[in-house]
């Protein structure tokens, strides 16, 4: 399982989080990870953590109590997530952009996981700000096209 985040600035760390992530791997990560990445977010735009908003989605792991507690504990505004809802995720569409670039940049299948590994990096940090900024930037249009579906899935 992989994890990571996207900002304005670029794409953030991008981890290995095992088979199986539980709740305390989940607030490692957060710990680690994200905290890695909002300190190189904080660098390139030159703003506080306070600028910065999290989403996640309802995984009952990112909701568990010792995550909201840390989260809560934060200087960066986490914001409610609606249930169900991939299509509001900017994240999925890295994923797809992610999955795509690996599939058409390579002529044979890695040869083992770490193989795989310096792909998906490679792959990952090739990304470009203005990309994740295409994707951040259509979240209004997201948001109006999901009022507009009455709640229902609009196929971002």
């Amino acid at each position: 399982m992989v994890w990571s985040c996207i900002s304005w600035y670029g794409p953030g760390y991008i981890v290995d989080v095992g088979k199986n992530m539980t709740k305390d791997a989940y607030l490692e990560v957060l710990q680690d990870d994200l905290m890695k990445s909002l300190a190189w977010y904080m660098e390139e735009s030159g703003n506080p953590t306070n600028q910065f908003i999290f989403m996640q989605d309802n995984d009952p792991k990112h909701t568990a109590k010792v995550v909201s507690k840390w989260l809560n504990e934060q200087d960066f505004h986490v914001m409610k997530w609606p249930p169900q809802s991939p299509d509001l995720n900017p994240i999925e569409n890295m994923w797809k952009l992610l999955k795509r670039r690996l599939f058409r940049s390579y002529d044979c299948p890695p040869c083992g996981i770490h193989e795989l590994w310096d792909c998906i990096g490679h792959t990952w940090y090739q990304i470009t700000a203005e990309e994740c900024q295409k994707f951040i930037k259509s979240m209004p249009d997201r948001c109006s096209a999901v009022i507009e579906a009455n709640g229902f899935y609009i196929g971002y």
